[in-house]
């Protein structure tokens, strides 16, 4: 059976494909339209899980939705509206109105696909919540586990709570926006000047920089196992009325320069978000009775808050769906669509995400050649990469199979040799043009992972932070934080084994059995998807080399 999966709602569009019970396919829409978190129909995700299988559109079975069906989302606003717990005004009123009418015309997003790829033998539409869900317990391994959803919002849902057993899911409880964790994160990146749900990353690396001085309590409020936002607060009669959030937090930055106030609002509101997802945690564990836990939802992208749940003791093991932003929602569409026709839902833990596009180096060396490019093809570019990087040269890294989800996993990523502070001022100036507070992220082999971090658990997606050991800030200064937390990717050979032998020789060269590791992009870009994205970000920015497939490129006149 050939299921495609559809990520379609508010942002970061995507598509995977799921065949005979499988995940073989998965990509986002910004990283073949080149439109960071494109909202569009995902078009090119689709032809894209298609070709990668050889399938015609007439040959997959099912095509599966992740959002609720036509105009659920407009009867939840509507009943905001009405009920006074969103203000009222003529801009939301005409807002909701026109949202119901594109719903109702487009079939929520039906036509969409239709049009693009002409009728579906079968179209699903897959609640939203549930599908966050789906798509990390059908990954896990897990028989049996607690499933916590959190996110801004879904059709009506803004945390979800669920016991999965056996491949199927039962909903123990739900929580409706605008009361919602997410919502609550979200406003507090725009009042620090960031792009809401876009930004959030910022807010948490600020946030080791601040102390938790600032009363958010009027915002939310947290006890033993219960979570309350006012989420009346963060909406005003439109957009641009922030008024109540005003009256709490002061002024939103416009602009000038960081200060000592916006690091404590940051700490203040991470604090809050780490409270928050500790009460759902002792709620969901109290109510499964379960010792593991998948999470997924765009606030599970919150590594610092991730690491707190497993140090938290109640829990024994934890999987968090690595693109648990509403990308991931097409993996738990897809999956879905068995709990829709009454049948256990799959699992096949991957243990990776290397999901999405591949090139040979018979398509890259044309791309080389196209571009007259000089180029030098080695036997082993894990060995190339690793005498570089302990050269301390900056590596444009690109192999294999593009990772599915917002981390770069050693397969579309740029590298350095961690032993140096000096790096993560040296990468942000040459290449990422970022905000110089914003920490780096260490890819570490596994084998050696215990030495660097305190408590050490498997970390395959970058999605844990632990903290640094003696050794770890001694070793690998430039991916430890300021406030001693690093967020980890471990590789192991059966993975990723190219990457994986790089670590190992860079390891036999230095003693260290990590590097920096980064998404291969510049800021404001999605990540490079192909060979020409590749190219074009390697000669516009201060990378030394290029090692793609097993060609290896350089600015130097030595080669």
């Amino acid at each position: 059976m050939n299921i495609l999966g559809i990520g379609y709602s508010l942002h970061e569009s995507s598509a995977c494909l799921v065949q005979g019970g499988r995940l073989r396919f998965a990509c986002s829409e910004e990283r073949l339209s080149r439109i960071k978190q494109d909202p569009a129909f995902p078009k090119r995700a689709i032809q894209a899980a298609l070709d990668h299988a050889g399938l015609k559109p007439f040959d997959v079975d099912h095509v599966a939705l992740g959002w609720s069906g036509p105009g659920e989302t407009s009867r939840h606003d509507a009943r905001l509206l009405l009920s006074g717990r969103w203000p009222r005004s003529k801009v939301r009123i005409e807002r909701t109105l026109l949202h119901w009418l594109k719903d109702h015309r487009h079939k929520g997003g039906q036509v969409d696909y239709e049009r693009a790829f002409g009728p579906a033998r079968g179209f699903h539409f897959i609640n939203h919540h549930f599908a966050h869900a789906v798509s990390a317990y059908a990954l896990s391994g897990f028989d049996e586990s607690a499933v916590l959803v959190v996110d801004g919002r879904g059709a009506r849902e803004a945390t979800t709570l669920w016991h999965a057993q056996g491949g199927r899911l039962r909903l123990l409880e739900q929580i409706d926006f605008p009361n919602s964790l997410g919502v609550f994160y979200a406003g507090i990146t725009r009042m620090l000047g960031f792009t809401p749900l876009s930004d959030e990353w910022k807010v948490m690396g600020l946030a080791s920089y601040g102390t938790p001085t600032r009363d958010l309590s009027p915002l939310l409020r947290v006890d033993q196992n219960n979570v309350s936002v006012n989420g009346r607060k963060f909406f005003g009669t439109d957009d641009s009325d922030i008024e109540a959030l005003v009256s709490v937090v002061g002024p939103p930055r416009t602009g000038e320069e960081i200060k000592q106030g916006h690091m404590d609002l940051a700490r203040s509101a991470q604090d809050a978000c780490e409270a928050g997802m500790m009460a759902f945690l002792r709620k969901i564990t109290k109510l499964t009775g379960s010792r593991r836990l998948c999470l997924a939802g765009g606030v599970a992208l919150n590594c610092k808050a991730n690491g707190e749940l497993l140090r938290s003791g109640l829990i024994d093991d934890i999987y968090v769906q690595p693109a648990a932003g509403d990308d991931g929602t097409c993996i738990g569409a897809a999956f879905g669509v068995y709990a829709a026709l009454g049948e256990p839902i799959p699992s096949h833990p991957l243990g990776h995400t290397y999901l999405g596009t591949e090139y040979t180096n018979e398509a890259i060396e044309k791309v080389l050649q196209v571009y007259k490019l000089p180029y030098r093809r080695v036997e082993d570019p894990s060995t190339e990469a690793a005498r570089l990087l302990a050269q301390d040269k900056l590596i444009g890294w690109f192999q294999g199979r593009m990772e599915f989800g917002p981390r770069a996993l050693g397969a579309r990523s740029i590298l350095a040799d961690p032993r140096k502070p000096e790096n993560r001022d040296r990468v942000n100036e040459a290449v990422k043009f970022r905000e110089g507070w914003r920490p780096f992220a260490p890819s570490v082999l596994a084998e050696k992972a215990h030495l660097y971090f305190k408590d050490w658990y498997p970390s395959p997606y970058m999605i844990l932070s632990f903290w640094a050991t003696e050794e770890g800030k001694r070793q690998i200064p430039a991916v430890v934080h300021v406030d001693g937390s690093c967020r980890v990717q471990s590789v192991t050979p059966d993975t990723n084994p190219r990457y994986h032998a790089m670590l190992k020789e860079f390891d036999r060269l230095t003693g260290v059995g990590a590097c920096m590791n980064t998404s291969f992009n510049l800021k404001g870009d999605a990540i490079v998807e192909s060979p020409k994205d590749a190219i074009q970000t390697f000669f516009t920015s201060g990378l030394d080399y290029l090692i793609i497939g097993d060609f290896v490129l350089s600015k130097s006149a030595q080669g």
